[in-house]
């Protein structure tokens, strides 16, 4: 069993199963989606290493990019500075194809580029936010990025989109059962160490590139 059949059993025993399968799964994407983008936990947190090709300015991540954290460049050891996109078209009106070891990365839309281009293959690491897919009915565990261990966050959310749909007042209860245990796993999953205390450093962009 699955944990989209076991979402979908249990909504049924609340009493849902006049709903058709794939409403509920539906119910239960939302709802996923909903908690899964409230925040940025760690486990949406995902590393990995790309070759980039000389003359691409485009990177492509294999799991879906929802925000970068970190992107360096291994090949010449240096930090890729954030830069936004219309402040990337004015300052660099005359410079938009100068190729070299690229310094800095904004978006046009969804895309990650570059600037300067690649003058040759750059090896990159980046650590980013995964956004979260489209569940089915029959997804498979793997598909879900919510922890298994806190589940019942996401069945409350899509109960009480379930009972809104039937203008039930066991929505708004739903919905406060919902937050509540949403705090318990808020607790749990941003403290990842008791070692010790955070610290806060103060850092500028200078103090990464030697």
């Amino acid at each position: 069993m699955t944990i989209m059949t076991d979402w979908i059993d249990t909504m049924q025993d609340y009493g849902f199963e006049d709903f058709e399968q794939t409403t509920l799964a539906r119910l239960l994407d939302d709802a996923h989606k909903e908690v899964c983008l409230r925040e940025p936990w760690p486990f949406l947190e995902k590393q990995e290493t790309i070759v980039q090709a000389g003359a691409d300015d485009t990177v492509t991540t294999v799991g879906s990019l929802g925000q970068v954290l970190a992107l360096v460049n291994t090949t010449d050891s240096n930090v890729l500075v954030p830069m936004r996109n219309d402040v990337q078209l004015k300052d660099f009106v005359y410079d938009l194809t100068t190729t070299g070891v690229p310094t800095q990365y904004y978006f046009i839309a969804d895309t990650l580029t570059l600037w300067p281009i690649p003058d040759g293959s750059k090896t990159l690491k980046i650590r980013y936010l995964q956004q979260p897919g489209t569940l089915t009915k029959d997804s498979a565990d793997a598909a879900i990025l919510w922890p298994a261990r806190h589940d019942s966050v996401v069945l409350y959310s899509a109960l009480s989109k379930a009972y809104l749909i039937n203008d039930d007042p066991q929505s708004a209860v739903m919905q406060q059962v919902m937050e509540q245990r949403l705090q318990v796993a808020r607790n749990d999953l941003w403290m990842k160490q008791y070692d010790r205390t955070d610290r806060v450093i103060v850092l500028d962009d200078n103090d990464y590139n030697f």
